[in-house]
């Protein structure tokens, strides 16, 4: 990853999954080649993903960015600095994991050291998540309990045998339950998200909104499409983003965000 310089024309916000990079873990040669002219002219490149840090690191074998922004706004980046980073209580992480075991719910908890899953997930999507996780070498190492394990935010997993209405009452407390539809819940800590994240990059690096530009695809980019002037939804996507898209692109297979930028001038 290469250091950041702080006064630059453009901040630049991608989502990864569905975005920036397709679901057989590749990013397309044009959007490669835009996001690296944007930088050579200046501007910053940001990658603003749900991922923890050590899965959202991967798209750098593929592309240099100016800064990783993790787990919905909970672990910041700028260059190799940390900068913000939010833990959740251990005790609302205990009142979490006895309220998901009651309504049946799987949990999969997100941490700074990895993914944590629920010793009594039995949902198939669920396991299919762990093969993933281990494949990425990003499967939390200790016990699910293990009080050393610093959670940044998790997902749920649920069936028709979960209690949802009770899972949303309790979880509701103190994260913001998006629906990622399919059965699947990303619950971001009250006062963050995508949005939170991009705040924090523009005062930092002095970026004016009228600068920024976020891509996304799925409902996790809803609050920072709503905050951003040039918001742009992949050609993709869930249709709840369609009132808050400035600009909706192609598909990311047939060249969504190197149309994107060209049709805002930035290439």
């Amino acid at each position: 990853m290469t250091s950041a310089v702080m006064k630059k024309r453009r901040a630049l916000f991608f989502d990864v999954d569905g975005t920036l990079m397709g679901y057989g873990g590749y990013v397309p040669e044009s959007a490669k080649a835009a996001i690296r002219q944007v930088r050579e002219q200046g501007d910053l490149v940001f990658i603003n993903s749900g991922r923890i840090f050590q899965l959202a690191r991967y798209i750098e074998r593929h592309i240099e960015t100016d800064g990783l922004l993790c787990g919905c706004g909970t672990d910041l980046y700028l260059g190799e600095q940390n900068l913000y980073r939010y833990i959740v209580p251990a005790d609302v992480l205990r009142g979490i994991e006895e309220g998901c075991r009651r309504v049946k719910a799987d949990l999969v908890l997100e941490g700074m050291e990895g993914v944590a899953v629920a010793p009594w997930a039995r949902i198939r999507e669920t396991l299919e998540v762990i093969d993933f996780i281990k494949a990425q070498d990003a499967l939390w190492p200790g016990d699910f309990y293990d009080e050393g394990y610093k959670v940044n935010k998790f997902c749920v997993q649920y069936d028709e045998e979960t209690d949802t209405e009770a899972l949303r009452d309790f979880a509701g407390r103190h994260f913001d339950v998006i629906d990622r539809g399919h059965g699947f819940y990303e619950c971001v800590p009250l006062g963050h998200g995508k949005a939170f994240a991009v705040r924090k990059i523009m005062e930092l690096c002095d970026i004016d909104l009228e600068d920024v530009y976020v891509f996304g695809d799925s409902t996790n980019d809803l609050d920072m499409l709503k905050l951003a002037k040039h918001a742009i939804v992949m050609g993709k996507h869930d249709r709840e983003l369609e009132p808050y898209a400035e600009y909706i692109t192609t598909d990311l297979e047939e060249d969504g965000i190197a149309n994107a930028m060209r049709h805002y001038g930035l290439i």
